[in-house]
């Protein structure tokens, strides 16, 4: 089974830097652009199945990625981002005004500390569990997944499935509709790359060969 997983376009909250979470945010005019060309190269991939968070801003990446592959994507709430609680909407800069410490304390302990009324890494963590054993028991064996989520989503993944050290978490970038790829082999996943980007380039290549034929 190999996982692509695929982080949601560019948002309107993404280029405000805003901690966006459960809260809807549609896609930029440049996302709409980056859904389409992570969909040309996950077209020729060969994806057999497609998932996607109930948020919006992944609904709408997910079915110009399907429109690319003739699939539906299956839509579940297990992928959805982080909740950051009374965060959500604001800046870094505007939670620290409010909450001080609370943000950078919560940058060092993500897993043992949430935002007010939010959840916790591992809050996130325990969704996805749920949402992996699904798709082991259900024979995915020798299937292509696409898998269309958020930046602390794809992080948290990457976190479970390779057991990585939890210092690392925020070490991983996880760009706008970028690619990362997991192949599970006799049980075990392995990371074959990680935000993946030049398909975005590679698309805008594409378009100005055949613009000038």
């Amino acid at each position: 089974m190999e996982l692509y997983l695929v982080r949601h376009g560019e948002t309107e909250s993404n280029r405000e830097k805003r901690y966006t979470g459960w809260t809807e945010s549609p896609l930029s005019s440049s996302g709409l652009r980056q859904a389409e060309k992570a969909g040309v190269f996950l077209a020729a991939a060969g994806i057999d199945e497609l998932y996607c968070s109930d948020l919006q801003r992944a609904v709408a990446t997910a079915s110009l990625i399907g429109a690319g592959s003739g699939l539906e994507p299956l839509v579940t709430p297990l992928l959805r981002e982080i909740h950051f609680g009374e965060w959500e909407g604001l800046t870094y800069r505007e939670i620290e005004k409010k909450w001080g410490n609370a943000v950078r304390e919560w940058f060092d302990d993500p897993f043992g500390r949430s935002a007010p009324g939010g959840e916790t890494i591992e809050d996130v963590c325990r969704r996805l569990r749920t949402f992996i054993a699904h798709l082991e028991k259900s024979r995915k064996d020798g299937k292509k997944i696409a898998l269309v989520s958020h930046g602390g989503t794809i992080r948290a993944f990457l976190y479970n499935l390779l057991a990585l050290d939890r210092k690392s978490f925020w070490d991983m970038r996880i760009d706008n509709a970028s690619i990362s790829l997991l192949r599970r082999e006799d049980g075990c996943y392995k990371i074959v790359y990680r935000n993946r980007l030049d398909h975005l380039a590679a698309a805008d290549e594409r378009k100005e060969s055949n613009d000038a034929d």
